[in-house]
């Protein structure tokens, strides 16, 4: 019955899930935002993603220093990101190319301009998905700087743009109008700042949706929606799912609490530190095991919140059930970024679940650490191997558990990880809820957990 239940909510899931409009961002530095710190957050293919909301994707295919012309020194249809864009099969194109094209070098291929712009043209004609195809003017260029020259810009590449596009009936974009008499947003005469940034999304955006929206610079990237009342914004790190959770007001020192896995599950815990002034994150590495790979994925995301927002480069790792192992796999390898660990029945042996006998999931497992099966031993698949280096560190433990739990077994998991954990000095407490099973995960009343990671965070 479990499996019939569980069945029909994937497939209700599926049903549920609805189609993106894919845009492709074609373009040089300015679309792939050379000269802004935050790129994944304030480039214009960025702020046009956050700017479209949850119904469109935005992938920037900008290349710096790239060029319509294919005998110039870097044409961008040479490029692999071109078959990516293609790949792509984007839904919508825009074409923001010329800048480069301006430089001496490249110019005196002038006569290839057109024909070289409608061969671009016609590849993303050919697709599948036909998608609508915009074509930009060049941003305003404030100084000749690297060869790039706006006399040629507006008297050579602008009327080739607008003479392809009355041919062929495309609309045309007009970022150099846009971007004129704004010098302040282009501190070195060629590249957008991250204010200029939001000039060209507003303009292609008008396009695109035919009216006009003013952008506001968000604090973090990606969509933004409300969760629990808080402001919520989800993007992509690394090409996987991220989410972050605001506070109202951040506490002293921009705490944060981090789920590897399964976010908005059971989420007392998180509600109750967002109202104490901590940001809530979720990184999804759910399917990978704990593997190195996953470790590196972590500490990579854990570099990006503290390096681009300023978070504390200390994070309590929350980890619900196989989100556990991960959590014991990373704070042992970067105890230094740990402030503390909430793990609920949390898994601690990964030859217990899965397990050899589940043969599918397990060859996924030895797929995700890049193992053949004798590869795999007690000292990578047992988090009681993590323990040392965790207690070494004087890194605080908390653990709810049911006593009950058929899936993840308190006495084969977190009973053996805590009754190790004290010989070796570590500082642990387990709350047990007498006849539960994994799921409930966390408590009604969170108040016992926040007071310990709050004990630990300041």
């Amino acid at each position: 019955m479990k499996k019939i239940v569980l069945f029909a909510f994937i497939v209700f899931l599926y049903s549920t899930a609805y189609t993106q409009i894919k845009v492709a961002c074609i373009g040089n530095s300015i679309t792939a935002g050379s000269g802004i710190k935050n790129r994944d957050k304030d480039s214009y293919p960025s702020v046009l993603n956050q700017m479209l909301g949850k119904d469109y994707l935005v992938r920037n295919f900008g290349i710096s220093g790239r060029i319509i012309i294919n005998k110039g020194d870097n044409p961008y249809m040479k490029e692999k990101t071109y078959r990516d864009a293609l790949k792509f099969l984007p839904d919508i194109v825009i074409i923001k190319l010329g800048t480069n094209d301006s430089k001496p070098q490249n110019w005196k291929y002038k006569n290839d301009f057109k024909s070289d712009l409608e061969t671009m043209i016609q590849d993303f004609q050919a697709l599948s998905s036909r998608p609508k195809i915009y074509l930009c003017t060049p941003a305003k260029a404030y100084g000749i700087q690297w060869g790039i020259n706006d006399s040629i810009i507006t008297k050579g590449i602008i009327p080739i743009i607008r003479q392809i596009a009355q041919e062929k009936k495309l609309p045309v974009i007009d970022i150099h109008t846009a971007t004129d008499n704004m010098p302040n947003l282009f501190p070195d005469k060629i590249h957008p700042n991250p204010e200029g940034a939001i000039i060209i999304a507003e303009t292609v955006y008008e396009s695109i949706k035919n009216e006009k929206q003013y952008h506001t610079m968000q604090a973090f990237p990606g969509i933004k929606s409300k969760w629990e009342r808080y402001d919520r914004y989800d993007f992509k790190f690394k090409n996987r799912n991220a989410i972050v959770v605001v506070p109202q007001k951040a506490a002293p020192g921009n705490p944060w609490i981090w789920r590897p896995a399964f976010f908005a599950a059971f989420p007392s815990v998180d509600i109750a530190l967002l109202a104490k002034g901590f940001h809530v994150a979720y990184y999804d590495l759910t399917h990978l095991y704990g593997s190195p790979h996953a470790v590196k994925l972590g500490a990579e995301f854990c570099n990006y919140m503290r390096d681009f927002y300023q978070l504390s480069s200390k994070v309590t790792v929350e980890g619900f059930s196989r989100g556990g192992f991960f959590a014991f796999n990373w704070a042992a390898q970067n105890t230094d970024r740990v402030a503390c660990l909430y793990v609920d029945a949390p898994l601690c042996d990964l030859f217990l679940w899965p397990g050899r006998d589940n043969k599918k999931l397990w060859n996924d497992v030895l797929k995700e650490w890049n193992l053949k099966d004798n590869q795999m031993t007690e000292d990578k698949g047992k988090s009681i191997y993590r323990l040392k280096a965790l207690a070494e560190a004087n890194i605080p433990i908390i653990s709810v558990c049911g006593d009950s739990d058929e899936a993840v077994p308190f006495e084969q998991h977190m009973d053996i990880i805590r009754k190790r954990y004290l010989e070796l000095g570590g500082t642990v407490r387990v709350i047990t809820k007498l006849g539960c099973g994994h799921h409930p995960h966390s408590l009604t009343d969170p108040t016992p957990i926040v007071n310990f990671i709050l004990k630990y965070t300041k």
